[in-house]
């Protein structure tokens, strides 16, 4: 890990390059925003004691957002391989990593439905998808009562 800093304004990730980093803010804020140019929106502040770029740590690849420094920022920054060897020698961490990305899942699907509230949740989607699964599995069971043979 290594300790970097931001001026005020200075683009920090770019949505669509690839990237194989996280940071975790130690001082300062950063405005988090997804789309580009004028379809671009602000999702959300993060400040001191927050993560950003965790993704790539799962996955690097393509960057989902853009970060810009607010204000004067300190991070640390670490690679996938860092994060990958950090999770060998204590996998508690992967724990709570995790729970920070199932709790940027939630908020982005909160602001899906908020951006277009006929659109459905995923949670909506899952668990039409589930009720699906469900309703075939009792078919299936009928079918085998009925004939035994399958």
């Amino acid at each position: 890990m290594q300790t970097v800093r931001f001026n005020a304004g200075e683009t920090i990730l770019s949505e669509g390059e690839d990237g194989n980093t996280a940071f975790y803010i130690l001082d300062g804020s950063v405005e988090v925003s997804i789309g580009k140019g004028a379809h671009a929106r602000s999702v959300g502040t993060l400040d001191a004691g927050d993560v950003f770029g965790e993704m790539s740590l799962i996955e690097p690849g393509p960057r989902s957002a853009t970060v810009k420094a607010l204000t004067e920022t300190e991070c640390l920054e670490t690679s996938y391989e860092e994060f990958v060897a950090a999770i060998r020698d204590n996998p508690e961490r992967a724990i709570v990593f995790m729970k920070t990305l199932v709790n940027r899942l939630r908020h982005m699907n909160e602001l899906l439905v908020s951006i277009d509230p006929g659109r459905r949740s995923l949670r909506e989607i899952f668990r039409d998808w589930h009720g699906a699964y469900e309703g075939a599995e009792a078919a299936r069971r009928d079918v085998e009562k009925m004939h035994p043979m399958f």
